[in-house]
């Protein structure tokens, strides 16, 4: 099945769903190709995508729903403008962070211990509009992604954040994060994430950790999706 396609009948349902697609998804900085990808894509009723959005983006907030990632710390910050108060560790492009990675998915469990350090860089925050990026957040050229161009979402309002891994060589390692929310027409938000790995240790990341991979981007959508369920929102 494409890529495509599979992610239309994934986010077509209110069930959470992760896999492996057949064939590597394009991210904004590495283009198309890579060795794999892991894809994720769940429905949160009620709720807009730009809510949704800034709950990914606040990394101090991660630790309430975030079982995979819980820590996050912004290292550097291109953009100088001052943030709006209680907004200050809302992601933004340029950004660099380190965060804390859980491959067992008990991140919010009292006194277990993380797997290892990550860090990233945000590469993308820009409104959809249409079925259009607007350009602002990935340079001149707008970057335009799959299920951006599929007929189902031509017309729907959204959101898009991404970010790049940092701390290899490209030839070595690289991959891209992108997370995307559109309105699902229904007063809630369609959210897709997928993350795309190449370089010469991509099979071997796919081969050592892809299965723990697809369980935890599942996860990390159940969360998002868990978190505006919760009767304490």
């Amino acid at each position: 099945m494409a890529a495509t396609a599979e992610a239309a009948t994934m986010a077509g349902s209110n069930i959470t769903k992760s896999s492996i697609p057949a064939h590597p998804i394009a991210v904004p900085t590495h283009g198309a190709g890579g060795s794999f990808t892991i894809l994720a894509a769940t429905v949160v009723p009620g709720q807009d995508p730009l809510t949704v959005m800034n709950l990914v983006r606040d990394i101090d907030g991660w630790s309430r729903w975030n079982s995979f990632c819980p820590h996050g710390t912004i290292t550097s910050r291109k953009e100088k403008v001052k943030a709006n108060p209680g907004e200050e560790t809302w992601l933004k492009i340029g950004d660099k962070v380190k965060f804390d990675v859980y491959m067992s998915g008990d991140g919010l469990v009292p006194g277990k211990k993380r797997s290892r350090e990550q860090e990233v860089e945000v590469t993308a925050m820009e409104e959809m509009v249409g079925g259009q990026g607007d350009g602002t957040a990935v340079g001149p050229k707008v970057w335009q992604s799959e299920y951006q161009k599929e007929d189902a979402r031509k017309g729907r309002k959204g959101w898009r954040i991404a970010w790049k891994s940092v701390g290899w060589s490209h030839w070595q390692m690289h991959s891209e994060r992108v997370m995307e929310f559109y309105e699902d027409g229904k007063g809630g938000t369609e959210y897709l994430c997928w993350e795309t790995f190449g370089g010469v240790l991509g099979p071997v990341v796919r081969r050592t950790v892809g299965g723990q991979l697809v369980d935890r981007f599942g996860d990390y959508a159940s969360d998002v999706r868990g978190f505006f369920e919760s009767p304490s929102q």
